[in-house]
Formats: structure tokens, sequence, C-alpha cells
């Protein structure tokens, strides 16, 4: 069970508004999530992803299937090196302190192939 399963089972217990804001919020978020691709990069708490589709580098964000996405790559063990990913995630922009960070939320990680890479466009 992932972690963000085990907390909104733990809210749904207590019976709160709060539970039932959390779940309404988690099913949008995996609504709005599309099929995606790249190169994932993680090491020392920092994770990346360079998109298959558009060349651009992103931030990882540490929600969604982080969690599941973060213990598939340690074990091939590989740390820093880029590995080739599939799955349903949506591009997040926040904004903290003045400061707009645009990353990507991993909904659902579909395939992990560390013998792949993306295609390059010609």
């Amino acid at each position: 069970m992932k972690f963000a399963e085990i907390l909104l089972v733990l809210l749904l217990l207590c019976g709160c508004k709060e539970a039932r804001e959390a779940k309404q919020l988690m099913k949008q978020h995996q609504a709005d999530a599309i099929p995606m691709k790249g190169m994932l990069s993680y090491m020392a708490d920092a994770a990346t992803l360079l998109d298959c589709r558009t060349n651009e580098q992103l931030i990882v964000k540490f929600k969604g299937d982080w969690l599941e996405v973060e213990r598939a790559y340690t074990e091939l063990g590989k740390p820093g090196a880029p590995v080739y990913v599939e799955f349903r995630g949506r591009i997040e922009t926040d904004t903290t302190d003045g400061n707009t960070r645009t990353g990507v939320v991993i909904e659902e990680i579909t395939a992990m192939r560390p013998d792949t890479a993306c295609l390059t466009r010609m």
C-alpha cells in the first residue's frame, strides 16, 4: 500500500471533513494525469526528469507515487544514472516565497527500463 493510500485510509477512519476533501483532491490529480516518458535521475534527495517529448529538464516533485518510484530506482543500484521511465503524471507549478517552481508529479509509474533511452528526434 502506498503512503498516500495509507494516509487516506487513516483520514477516512476519523471521518473528518478534511478526509473527504483529501480523497476528492487525490481523485482529481489522478484524473489530470497524462501519459509521459523520460529519463529519470535521482541522487542525494534530488530527482530530475528529462522529458522525452520536449527535451525539457524538470524537477520531480516528491508527491503522488514518488515513494514507489524511489524504491524501484534505488533497487537498480545505479545512483545518479538516468533511467527510462513511463508513467502517468502531471506538470505542477508552485509559488513559494515569491519563487515559482515547475515540476512533474508522477501519479503512477508504468515502466522503468535501465536499458532504454528516449528516442532522438530527426
